[in-house]
């Protein structure tokens, strides 16, 4: 049977340099920009005009202490990253008080319309059908053809969105810190 032994001489040495340089907050000041930096591209990257754009533009970086805290303010953020239920009236920042959440179908869905954005285009309506209350358009145009209702909006009380975590977390969170602490180890010289 063999035997395996390991002699470390200065490994005091070594790890009072690894704690110093941990204790100034630099290497988290380059851990936290790398993680911001994930956060954003990870948001940047997912379809969907402005709202993601919005959400990477929401991230930020705060040095406390010897600690940094990386997140996001905007209104949608953890919605997005962990799910759950969202219900009307909302009570968010940006609730608007409305009695129901307005779900895009059809044209509207295409469009990526809101009802403001609809009202622009047709005279809206609410109808009850088999439990479900809908809100149908009639197109405004002074022509008589096409002018049937359709529906444009489902109205709900309150559904569950699925997560759809795009802030890193697992390997790409630990790559990321990984990068910091090169990059930071770069800039210093080593530990």
């Amino acid at each position: 049977m063999s035997e395996v032994s390991v002699e470390m001489r200065h490994a005091n040495l070594v790890i009072r340099k690894i704690a110093k340089s941990l204790s100034n907050a630099k290497v988290l000041e380059r851990v936290g920009g790398e993680v911001a930096n994930e956060a954003r591209n990870n948001a940047y990257s997912r379809p969907g005009r402005s709202f993601w754009r919005n959400i990477g533009n929401s991230v930020s970086m705060q040095k406390k202490g010897q600690s940094v805290i990386v997140g996001s303010v905007h209104e949608a953020a953890a919605q997005k990253q962990f799910g759950g239920p969202i219900e009307a009236p909302g009570k968010g920042p940006g609730a608007l008080g409305a009695k129901a959440l307005t779900i895009p179908l059809g044209e509207a869905r295409e469009n990526r319309w809101n009802t403001r954005d609809a009202k622009e285009k047709f005279n809206l309506f609410p109808v009850k059908s088999n439990g479900k209350s809908l809100l149908f358009g009639i197109l405004k145009s002074r022509s008589k053809k096409k002018r049937e209702a359709q529906p444009l909006f489902l109205l709900k009380k309150r559904v569950m969105q699925q997560a759809d975590p795009w802030f890193p977390e697992g390997g790409q969170l630990e790559r990321a810190i990984s990068r910091g602490i090169e990059d930071y180890r770069k800039i210093a010289g080593g530990f």
